[in-house]
C-alpha cells in the first residue's frame, strides 16, 4: 500500500544497528514512542494537524478515520471543498 507523501514517522526512528543495541527497557520505551515504527514496517502517520485529502482517507484505518474526524481534520473534504 502506499501513502500520501504528507505522512510520516516520528522523528529519530531507530534503525538495524542502532535497534540491535537497545536494551529490553530501551526497546519498550522506543516501541511506544513510535520510534521503531518503520524497522516494524508500520505504515507512516497523516499529519496530526490540518485538513486531511481524499488521498489520505483512502490510506487510513477505521481508528484513525475516526479520530481525524473528531479532531476536524475532514471538515473541508466534508463540505466539498477538497479533492
Amino acid at each position: 500500500m502506499t501513502h500520501p507523501t504528507t505522512w510520516t514517522y516520528p522523528p529519530g526512528q531507530l534503525t538495524g544497528p542502532a535497534v540491535k543495541a537497545l536494551t529490553p527497557e530501551e526497546y519498550d520505551q522506543a516501541e511506544e514512542t513510535g520510534l521503531l515504527d518503520q524497522h516494524l514496517g508500520r505504515a507512516p502517520q497523516p499529519p496530526a494537524e490540518g485538513q486531511l485529502t481524499r488521498a489520505d482517507l483512502n490510506c487510513m484505518t477505521p481508528e484513525q478515520i475516526d479520530k481525524a474526524s473528531h479532531a476536524g481534520q475532514f471538515d473541508q473534504l466534508m463540505r466539498g471543498d477538497a479533492a
